[in-house]
């Protein structure tokens, strides 16, 4: 099978972009497939980011205080899950529960130490941290840093102030929002305006040109959530509400009574499905109308709406990941972390999902990070199937040059190829271009397939492997050995190194080799009568001169049986056309016979039989 692969769509911070909608580029898996997991030293707690085939992953302490593992922002390849390096941040004692924001080849996250800090995106080199802004105990900075026009952005729970910084790590300026503020709560933007959480209760839209607040309103309860801006409203969650308020006035739009946690809404077209202690719930966007429920443990993460589907996972002994249809609420498919036994927990407590080009990444307080993908098809095989050959050649004709004969060895892989195309009824076609120069030919087409111009992103060409290994020249010019297996794969290659991409090749011929000493063609047949014969040609060759006895014989459908034999004396690497007579008893019914051919040496025959071929058919009347 293939699997998906990753990194054609980023997902560049927590909830996916700047206005927090929690709604990805690219549609997500469609099952519940793990493609990898990778253990991380510490628990995988924030929300990760993925960008340009990386995922970059906030890590703190999974409460083991013994064994000093590193911890802080750890970046993996995004298609394997191996580890390319871990910044510690400030020191030993640093990790990060905050989500991860990544911009202009820098990669953002807050600290438990109440700094935010600024990383290589590639090399994980550290380039600046801010001053502690932020003197919540434990968990330290846990907003998650928001990049909106040039300005990175950084809620403090510990006093509700929002930060605001260049992206060389100054801070421009400030806005007070008058007190502390839940954890986990962080800063949204939309139309040139941030959106965010203070002073308990209250939210505040700033304009972020002259920095100050258009309005702010004060909920009946402390907010939980970061704010979702969408199509002219902006939706939060308390301990016991769901909120739309207007973006223009801050007035209240609707509310509906949910038993909310950290968990942010994600809001697709009309719909706003919200995480709560017992689950998922979907409302109208416009009315706040409820429209279904999924019911599970507690839903702390934030929920992420890919394609068709909204992800979450769920905050319990052993978590589960789920996927749901937005439209009905229907499960779709679910995961259950292993338990780690000893009463220890395996749960998604604040790593909210990501989705990139169809890969779902998520981190577990059991020091693991997942990647789930979709279950692909592999390509289209045109002939998978084993070819008997000799040392023998045969005269090719170029698809480009209709004048041109070329002697070839029969074990190559032209020969095996040719072999394979009539074993399999299709055709391919080569080019001598650049035969004079390389002594090889080049593979045009397979089956009707032609390679398309490699001058286009992602052209699609054939490429030839032999046991794995891309074959060292062109075709016609790499010899075989018993036993090899050949493969032609139709696919892109490497933008920089050129080097085929086999993972994603859409069509393939595989052949077995078996270079024999002795190998027959299928017979050519005529049709014959019962009491007569059938007239059968059997191409035959041999690696060493002798005398061989050719074989044809078969069944029809009943198993009634007709046979044959010639005797014929071979010269090494020649090929000779042996005619047999198949006789056909009176006895026999009429209908159809498969006939094969089979090769001896004559002092071993009957024993001894060194290959055969594959069928052929005659009528019998």
């Amino acid at each position: 099978m293939i699997l998906a692969a990753p990194a054609a769509a980023d997902y560049p911070m927590f909830h996916a972009d700047a206005a927090r909608t929690g709604v990805a580029s690219t549609p997500g898996p469609l099952n519940g497939t793990l493609l990898w997991s990778a253990e991380t030293d510490e628990f995988s707690d924030g929300s990760p980011a993925v960008h340009d085939g990386r995922v970059y992953i906030p890590t703190w302490s999974d409460m083991n205080f013994t064994d000093n593992d590193p911890m802080g922002l750890v970046c993996c390849d995004a298609a394997t899950g191996a580890v390319l390096w871990t910044n510690e941040l400030g020191g030993a004692a640093t990790g990060s529960v905050s989500g991860t924001a990544v911009a202009d080849g820098k990669v953002y996250v807050g600290g438990t130490d109440g700094r935010l800090y600024a990383v290589d995106a590639f090399s994980g080199a550290a380039l600046w941290s801010s001053d502690q802004i932020d003197t919540t105990g434990y968990f330290g900075l846990s907003s998650s840093p928001l990049v909106y026009e040039g300005t990175v952005y950084a809620l403090s729970a510990s006093d509700g102030v929002l930060h605001a910084f260049t992206p060389e790590g100054t801070e421009s300026w400030s806005f007070p929002t008058g007190g502390s503020v839940g954890y986990f709560t962080s800063p949204a933007a939309a139309d040139g305006k941030v959106f965010v959480a203070g002073n308990g209760s209250g939210l505040f839209c700033i304009n972020a040109s002259t920095h100050a607040a258009v309005w702010s309103a004060t909920l009946p309860t402390a907010v939980k959530s970061t704010p979702v801006v969408s199509d002219g409203k902006v939706y939060v969650t308390t301990a016991d509400c769901l909120y739309a308020l207007d973006t223009a006035t801050g007035t209240e739009e609707w509310n509906a009574p949910i038993t909310g946690t950290f968990s942010t809404p994600a809001v697709s077209a009309d719909t706003v499905i919200a995480g709560t202690s017992t689950g998922i719930r979907a409302y109208n966007a416009s009315t706040g109308a409820a429209l279904w429920t999924f019911a599970s443990a507690q839903v702390s993460v934030s929920p992420v709406i890919a394609g068709d589907l909204a992800y979450f996972a769920t905050n319990e002994e052993t978590g589960t990941v789920y996927a749901v249809d937005i439209a009905t609420g229907a499960g779709a498919w679910s995961y259950i972390l292993p338990s780690p036994g000893d009463g220890a927990w395996a749960s998604f407590y604040m790593s909210s999902p990501a989705v990139s080009d169809g890969v779902l990444y998520i981190g577990a307080e059991n020091n693991r990070f997942y990647a789930f993908g979709t279950e692909k098809p592999g390509p289209d095989v045109i002939w998978d199937g084993t070819v008997t050959l000799t040392g023998t050649t045969f005269a090719f004709t170029p698809s480009n040059n209709a004048s041109a004969s070329y002697t070839i060895n029969r074990t190559t892989d032209l020969g095996a190829l040719d072999a394979a195309a009539t074993a399999g009824g299709f055709t391919f076609n080569a080019s001598d271009a650049w035969y004079a120069t390389y002594g090889s030919f080049m593979l045009e087409d397979i089956d009707g397939i032609a390679n398309e111009d490699w001058t286009q992103e992602n052209a699609r060409s054939w490429s030839i492997f032999i046991n794995g290994a891309a074959a060292p020249t062109g075709i016609g010019a790499n010899d075989l050995h018993d036993g090899d297996r050949l493969t032609f794969s139709y696919c892109p290659t490497d933008p920089v190194t050129w080097a085929p991409l086999i993972d994603q090749a859409a069509y393939v011929v595989s052949i077995d080799v078996d270079v024999a000493e002795a190998a027959v063609e299928t017979p050519s047949l005529g049709d014959g009568q019962r009491g007569g014969f059938v007239l059968a040609e059997v191409d035959a060759a041999a690696e060493e001169s002798g005398w061989y006895v050719v074989v044809v014989s078969g069944t029809n459908a009943a198993g009634e049986g007709i046979a044959g034999t010639g005797t014929v004396r071979l010269n090494g690497g020649e090929m000779v056309a042996v005619p047999v007579l198949v006789a056909v008893p009176a006895q026999v019914s009429a209908g159809t016979y498969t006939l094969y051919a089979g090769i001896y040496r004559l002092e071993d025959y009957p024993a001894g039989l060194i290959s055969h071929s594959g069928g052929s058919e005659c009528v019998v009347s």
